[in-house]
């Protein structure tokens, strides 16, 4: 058990301060969902007052605090690029969003989809595409009809480069497109969860002329969603208009919405204060802010959910000390991770590999009971590994989350401390912390988060596999690879929850890598103006298409 459970530490430039603290908002581990552990709207969100029917018009102002380095949706698994580039590309199938629909729903509807059917077995999806829907009018695309032909050309560059979307379809064996409206797709084994696979951001369907190289898409996208990119200046800002042939009537209500990058948060509190932005999302402040904001801000609301996503240790396996079972047990076993949610975030649910609230996930509790807060027990792994005196350690963390994650990044360089682990460390921005370092396993402990995603499957093929196409913590496990892959041909649905929490409990007690502490409750502050914002946790930004302003932003 914590020994800091009734205080928390307040870290103001890098100094731990101990202070009491009372909570400004709700959030807490065990609150219903899948299985009775997910987070839902915190009660402490302050309504939306009835504004009427949708106003068409105007321009939402946002910010951001870092950019993409690329908008190559295929190439970039990064939020950075994913957020931006969302609201212009579509999927086959979607997620659902809106006013009466639950946050982080993982149920689906059509996008360019309209219907869908499986064979017995699972093994074969037929899509049935809707008619006339038009590419953005860019060039060289012009605005032509989307057809089955740039699905299949989509499905066959993302089965020639590397990455976690060739994951998602690594069972995909065949794809066949019988006429210009109807795709159909042959897996190698049973998955009754396929159309929401597709549902995946990382899936987005592009027009065959990007896929042969007719589009340059690190800087540019040509989708047929709800907004067109009209501009990119990267680290600057980020231009989109309405597209005015979107395929659903009557949406979007905005004209278009501008992003600034703006890292540093005072900069988005004080253009929020002035009215120059509409939208803040709460990356980059703390609880204390965000009741200051509120209380200073007239008709400024708050919008928190229930988290999805992941903070993390990543740790190099492949790189001494990191190399020891036990030396990575001893890092789980130092932070004292309920104490990081009290003291730095409005609200949070521990985790293990798996985001709680998803089908066979582990509760937070039994997380909590797998790996406790316990120095004394993490000293005595770490002499048991030969290091009686500790050791130290580069550790490499990104600026490009906001500020709270730095926070969060010294609250565990000081826990590793207590136990003879002296981290010092290293700030990168965030294209060389994700680009250079992260994902090319260039280091040997970093900090940082992770991408929300959608299923306990893709947490575990894409991150614990060993040629997993996120797994850049060096796992390489035989017998973990077997299990996963068992897994995705269980067709009953408690034998797998059941298969899939045994997974987890092998990560986290003989793998240990990479260490995810807790999901926290997202935080977005929206003026009084803004109306119709029910986002979903996937960052597709397709939400954006129902989001109106009063008087039409006037």
């Amino acid at each position: 058990m914590s020994t800091a459970r009734s205080r928390t530490r307040l870290l103001i430039a890098g100094v731990a301060v101990v202070a009491t603290t009372s909570a400004c908002f709700g959030g807490a581990s065990g609150q219903g969902g899948a299985n009775d552990n997910a987070g839902s709207s915190a009660s402490a969100n302050l309504p939306e007052e009835d504004a009427g029917d949708p106003v068409p018009g105007g321009i939402l102002e946002m910010a951001t605090p870092s950019d993409a380095r690329s908008l190559d949706p295929h190439r970039e698994a990064s939020y950075n690029t994913h957020g931006a580039i969302g609201s212009v590309y579509s999927r086959l199938t979607a997620f659902k969003t809106g006013e009466d629909v639950e946050y982080g729903t993982t149920e689906v509807e059509g996008d360019l989809a309209e219907e869908w059917e499986a064979n017995e077995d699972s093994t074969e999806w037929t899509f049935h595409l809707r008619e006339g829907v038009k590419f953005h009018n860019k060039p060289p695309v012009n605005g032509r009809e989307f057809t089955s032909a740039d699905v299949l050309c989509t499905i066959d560059r993302i089965q020639t480069l590397p990455g976690h979307q060739l994951t998602l379809i690594s069972d995909v064996t065949d794809l066949a497109a019988p006429d210009d409206y109807t795709v159909t797709f042959s897996l190698a084994s049973p998955n009754v969860d396929f159309d929401r696979v597709l549902a995946n951001p990382f899936l987005v369907i592009l027009p065959c002329e990007a896929t042969e190289g007719d589009v340059d898409l690190d800087t540019d996208a040509i989708g047929t969603g709800a907004f067109v990119l009209d501009s990119w200046t990267r680290d600057r800002e980020r231009v989109l208009s309405a597209n005015p042939d979107y395929f659903i009537e009557d949406r979007p209500y905005l004209d278009g919405y501008h992003v600034t990058i703006m890292p540093d948060a005072q900069s988005q509190q004080a253009a929020l204060r002035s009215g120059k932005l509409d939208l803040m999302a709460g990356l980059s402040i703390d609880a204390r802010q965000v009741d200051t904001l509120l209380s200073q801000v007239e008709g400024l609301r708050l919008r928190q959910e229930g988290g999805s996503t992941q903070t993390r240790i990543y740790l190099n396996t492949n790189e001494e000390p990191f190399d020891d079972l036990n030396v990575r047990r001893a890092v789980a076993l130092a932070i004292d991770r309920e104490g990081m949610i009290e003291g730095l975030r409005a609200g949070g649910s521990l985790t293990g590999p798996v985001t709680p609230s998803f089908e066979g996930a582990l509760t937070s509790e039994e997380v909590g009971e797998l790996t406790p807060y316990d120095p004394e027990q993490a000293k005595e792994l770490l002499a048991e590994a030969g290091f009686p005196d500790g050791f130290s350690a580069e550790m490499k963390v990104t600026d490009g989350y906001g500020g709270t994650v730095v926070k969060e990044a010294q609250w565990v360089q000081q826990d590793l401390a207590e136990v003879g682990i002296n981290v010092d460390i290293k700030m990168e921005d965030y294209a060389t912390y994700y680009g250079d370092s992260w994902a090319q396993e260039n280091y040997t402990i970093a900090y940082g988060l992770q991408t929300p995603m959608l299923s306990a499957d893709e947490y575990l093929t894409s991150e614990y596999l060993s040629d997993g196409g996120r797994n850049w913590n060096g796992v390489d496990d035989p017998k973990l690879d077997e299990m996963i892959k068992e897994q995705r041909t269980i067709t009953d649905a408690a034998e797998r929850d059941a298969a899939l929490q045994e997974i987890q409990r092998y990560i986290i007690t003989e793998v240990a890598a990479p260490l995810s502490l807790y999901v926290y409750d997202g935080q977005t502050m929206l003026s009084g103006a803004v109306q119709g914002y029910y986002p979903h946790p996937d960052y597709s930004s397709r939400e954006y298409m129902d989001i109106w302003l009063v008087d039409g932003g006037e």
